[in-house]
């Protein structure tokens, strides 16, 4: 083949590797049995995804110093595949061509080839994706690269068929025989090609331009990106987005969550509650097992794609936690319990911690183990149940394709729902689903006698954050102690198996009961977030010192020039990965923001705050241009918002001119304390003075963005502070009510015996944030003097 010609023909091969739904090349009985008489290196990896690999007759390498090492010794190219355990294409690619002996020849002939966990590397998933999408225009899994032996990306793409087909798309022992034509023949021009790529990389990934981080204002980002998402809403199926794959999008939804809560904002409670209406109702909601489907490929919600990953429950388990509390809904209440059920019983391992995933498809095909035929549900209920239960229900035909053939659909709830609430004779849709609870569990008993998905086992800290996080709130709001109790079992066993307090590291999964992987920057802030609910919700200060531990490590590990670094593994990265904002969840940098501003506010250290500061102002013009895009960072910065650094006090005293300063909580709160001692323990009372027309917010406050008052003293160990009973108040900002203290305020304390009463007065130190009935002020730790009583 010509240069000119084979340049144009690799050209084309790239948008001819996309994923197809229609029917697959057969993968052959003959091939897989083949592959079970091969092991290769993968064998000794400790990771699911891996080990799906390791008899295959290709000669694997996990990503290492060993591969990378005998590409340029060979100086051959690299095929990195990265993709993950519950990927479905990636389950078709490793039956149809991995597992072929055929075309296993030419790769361990031509090619060094690796394999790659995208959930076990983040990292190298994030900087060949970027690759990916440049050369090619679209993202996805599995992510199929080939690299020089410097490790710069030259041709890209997904999923490739086993064979040329009928429409002209090649097969991938073409792909790599072209490939290698032209490495042998043309290498010049394949390296040409690299370099472009690498450096359009690299200029994906400048520095941001640096602005005031006083200049950011909160409110305005918040109001800004409320706009701009309202644009995007889905008016007629719900959700954010008109395109045909429909995604939960959490941290979208818990923005106008926040925006609600503040600006009362109807059109945002409109969009709110219309997706996650869509999602409850609809085929993405698992009707029978509880949990939600990790996408719909439906602009209806109806036919989900059917993984199930633990990221999305347990953020949809926190919003609609947080919406039955807004708005009362007994629809979300019995959502958020559902997803609470499934975590417990399908995703919780026995030890404590929660698995990462459930597979799409059962003996290669997609969803079987969720489908019904209308048949099959009547031969399992009474006649009279299975009327009712289709008065409810209906079930949403899968496409050809997609279910491998099968006549069975998807259950979904019947719409519209005032035509399913008439025939089904009841007032709301929570009654009508409530009284269906029996059908559902025989129908579910039903299907779990059916072959199973196969479950991803590893245990992933940052995900398993997310989790305790949602389940703590679910505790407080669904009145559920058992999930206290669930999250703080996965809590105890991160931190004993997963951190080590020696060296202050966090390891990033656990896998068959062994920590590895050094953790990212996710892992370590989401999980110091998760532990600083623990401490609100058990009062027990251990959960807010190891928060204090982890923010410590993340600062040292990944706080670099006012940016947070995600990964320490830089050696053997092209380019170094950075967050691009928030997606399917909290970037490790939006966590970060958050556990420093909640620090921040907690604790009244500058230090945690000047972090913040530094990290804003690094952001930019990025969050400030594109603030939806960092929703999580948004909704962090409103929640906690930061006090005035000391440069802005300095200006403010010296200039005696411009805007009046910030009202202070110390200005409208007063406080005094008194110590005596008991046969067997010391005991304090502090009294607080609010001021009329203010309050500050009770212990524990009524939402987690505000600061519940709370005293602490150094020094002295075994303080229990006993808060008052609260008064609720319906201010215009929060008319679900808020639990605050008014007025005069007595906290008793004991403390042990001489700890306090010592001969000397004693500080002690008051957390507190004053409101009224239009803002809350910014949160302060004031001293109290303790005085000595007789």
């Amino acid at each position: 083949m010509r240069r000119g010609a084979l340049l144009l023909f690799l050209g084309s091969l790239l948008f001819a590797s996309l994923p197809l739904t229609a029917a697959l090349a057969a993968s052959g009985a003959q091939t897989q049995q083949a592959a079970n008489a091969f092991t290769n290196r993968l064998i000794d990896s400790n990771d699911p995804y891996l080990l799906l690999h390791a008899h295959n007759p290709v000669d694997w390498y996990p990503w290492g110093p060993e591969a990378l090492a005998r590409a340029k010794q060979e100086n051959k190219p690299i095929f990195v595949s990265i993709g993950y355990s519950t990927c479905y294409w990636c389950h078709v690619a490793e039956r149809t061509i991995y597992s072929n002996p055929e075309i296993a020849k030419l790769m361990n002939q031509w090619f060094i080839n690796i394999k790659v966990d995208r959930e076990q590397r983040p990292d190298l998933d994030s900087v060949y994706m970027l690759a990916r999408e440049l050369m090619t225009g679209n993202g996805g899994w599995p992510n199929n690269v080939f690299l020089t032996p410097d490790l710069k990306p030259f041709y890209a793409g997904s999923y490739f068929p086993a064979n040329d087909d009928s429409s002209g798309r090649p097969g991938f022992p073409t792909v790599l025989r072209t490939l290698h034509e032209a490495w042998a023949d043309h290498r010049p021009d394949v390296l040409q090609q690299a370099d472009k790529v690498y450096s359009a990389m690299r200029e994906q990934r400048p520095r941001a331009a640096v602005v005031s981080g006083a200049s950011l204002d909160p409110a305005a980002l918040l109001s800004h990106a409320r706009d701009e998402i309202l644009r995007e809403v889905d008016g007629i199926n719900g959700g954010i987005g008109n395109e045909w794959q429909k995604f939960p999008r959490e941290p979208i939804l818990t923005l106008l969550m926040v925006d609600y809560r503040s600006s009362r904002n109807g059109k945002a409670r409109h969009a709110l509650i219309g997706a996650l209406d869509a999602m409850a109702l609809g085929g993405i909601h698992d009707q029978l097992g509880g949990g939600f489907h990790r996408y719909s490929t439906k602009p209806t919600w109806s036919v989900p794609h059917f993984e199930k990953m633990l990221y999305d429950n347990a953020q949809l388990l926190k919003l609609y936690a947080d919406a039955y509390r807004l708005t009362g809904s007994p629809l979300y209440g019995q959502v958020a319990n559902d997803i609470a059920r499934y975590l417990a019983r399908q995703m919780a391992a026995p030890q404590g911690g929660f698995y990462s995933a459930q597979d799409a498809e059962v003996d290669g095909r997609e969803g079987i183990s969720y489908l019904w035929t209308r048949q099959e549900i009547e031969s399992l209920l009474s006649t009279s149940e299975a009327v009712a239960f289709f008065q409810v229900y209906a079930l949403t035909p899968v496409p050809k394709g997609r279910g491998e053939g099968s006549d069975g659909g998807v259950l979904r709830v019947r719409m519209p729902i005032a035509d399913t609430l008439r025939r089904a004779g009841a007032t709301d849709i929570a009654s009508a689903l409530a009284t269906l609870a029996p059908a559902r569990a025989r129908l579910l008993a039903a299907r779990e006698r059916r072959p199973q998905p196969n479950r991803d086992d590893k245990i992933i800290v940052a995900w398993n954050a997310l989790a305790i996080d949602a389940l703590v709130r679910g505790a407080e709001i669904l009145q559920q102690p058992a999930y206290l109790r669930l999250a703080q079992q996965t809590a105890e066993r991160l931190w004993k198996d997963a951190y080590h307090a020696d060296t202050g590291e966090l390891k990033h999964e656990i896998f068959r009961d062994r920590a590895q992987d050094q953790g990212y920057l996710d892992d370590y802030a989401l999980l110091g977030i998760a532990f600083l609910g623990l401490a609100d919700a058990t009062r027990e200060t251990v959960w807010r010192d190891r928060s204090i531990q982890l923010a410590t490590a993340l600062q040292v590990r990944f706080f670099r020039d006012g940016t947070f670094a995600t990964t320490r593994a830089t050696t053997d990265l092209l380019i170094e990965p950075k967050d691009d904002g928030d997606n399917t969840m909290p970037s490790g940098t939006s966590g970060a923001v958050e556990l420093f501003a909640r620090l921040s506010a907690i604790t009244g250290q500058a230090t945690y705050a000047n972090v913040v500061r530094r990290a804003l102002s690094s952001l930019g013009s990025t969050l400030r241009d594109d603030p939806q895009g960092w929703a999580s960072t948004v909704v962090a910065v409103n929640r906690y918002p930061l006090p005035q650094s000391d440069e802005v006090q300095q200006r403010t005293r010296v200039a005696g001119s411009g805007p009046p300063a910030v009202p202070s909580t110390a200005s409208h709160v007063h406080a005094r304390g008194a110590a005596r001692s008991a046969l067997d323990h010391d005991d304090l009372t502090v009294t607080l003075v609010v001021d009329k027309g203010y309050h500050v917010n009770a212990n524990p406050a009524s939402f987690d963005y505000l600061i519940p008052t709370r005293l602490s003293i150094q020094g002295v160990p075994g303080l229990r502070v006993t808060y008052p009973d609260a008064t609720v108040i319906r201010p215009k900002f929060a008319p679900e009510g808020l639990r605050v203290y008014e007025g005069l305020v007595t906290l008793n304390v004991t403390a042990p015996r001489g700890s306090v009463v010592r001969g000397r007065p004693v500080v002690g130190d008051l957390r507190v944030q004053a409101c009224n009935d239009e803002v809350c002020l910014p949160p302060a730790t004031m001293p109290v003097k303790i005085e000595l009583g007789q």
